[in-house]
Order: C-alpha cells, then sequence, then structure tokens
C-alpha cells in the first residue's frame, strides 16, 4: 500500500524565512517607536509622538500575525496574500509621506533615508510574498490536504 504524502505549498521554507525576517525587522522598529518616541521624532524629523507610537503599536501587531502566519504547519498563501497587501500599503504610505511637501520640509536627512531605505526592505519582502501567492494560486483547490 503506498503512503500517502501531504501537498504542500511550493517554495514554503523560503517564505517562512522572509515572514520571520519580515517580523524581526518590524518587531524592533516597533519597539524602537515605543520605547523611544522623543528621540526619533528628533532624529527623523517627524514631530507626531502620538502618530510614532501609533506606529509601533501597529508594528506590534503585525509582527504578531507575522509570526503567526509563519509557524503554521501550512503557510496559507492566502495569509500572504493579506500580508503582502499590508507590506505594499506600508511602501505607497512611505512615497506619499515622502512626497508630501510639509512633512519632508521638516523632516531630517536621515529621516529621509530611514523611510526611503525602510519602504525598499520591505517592497523585497512584498515580492517574495507576491511570489510565493502567484506561485501557489491553485493550492487547495481540488486538493485534499492532510
Amino acid at each position: 500500500m503506498k503512503q500517502s504524502r501531504a501537498i504542500m505549498p511550493a517554495g514554503e521554507t523560503l517564505i517562512r524565512k522572509v515572514l520571520l525576517t519580515n517580523a524581526v525587522s518590524s518587531g524592533a522598529c516597533g519597539l524602537l517607536l515605543l520605547s523611544i518616541p522623543g528621540y526619533v521624532a528628533v532624529w527623523t524629523g517627524l514631530d507626531s509622538r502620538t502618530a510614532l507610537v501609533e506606529t509601533g503599536i501597529f508594528l506590534l501587531l503585525f509582527v504578531a500575525f507575522l509570526v503567526w502566519t509563519a509557524t503554521r504547519s501550512i503557510v496559507s498563501p492566502t495569509a500572504v496574500l493579506v500580508i503582502a497587501v499590508i507590506d505594499i500599503l506600508w511602501v505607497v504610505g512611505s512615497a506619499l509621506l515622502l512626497e508630501v511637501k510639509g512633512t519632508t520640509g521638516t523632516m531630517t536627512v536621515f529621516g529621509l533615508w530611514v523611510i526611503f531605505l525602510t519602504a525598499a526592505v520591505v517592497g523585497v519582502f512584498a515580492i517574495f510574498e507576491v511570489l510565493y501567492c502567484w506561485r501557489n494560486r491553485s493550492f487547495g483547490r481540488n486538493q485534499a490536504i492532510r
């Protein structure tokens, strides 16, 4: 008698590493924003400490979702798609923040580079996440998952 093998999505090992790397970097940023929002405001020129703290809280909630998704027995392409959309929205939001003339007028050069580099890293995460979803777009349809 042949033993059945469970059907697994393609690239699952890589996407787990991407999600956990995303979690570590997002967690570090979130903790930084929550623990020293005043210093972050001075370094970057972003003067709304409340917005920085709220962003830190959002990032920690996002980290919880990333870790939860990465530690499931099967990494759901649908959950990864939600994460990819959030990451893409982060990149778009960063671009809009850099476009706003009032914000960029008060930001430091360090702050501009932080926003730009963070958006670039998040964009790379989003590319891996979208590719995983694309490769596994038919995962779970007409298949028995064990």
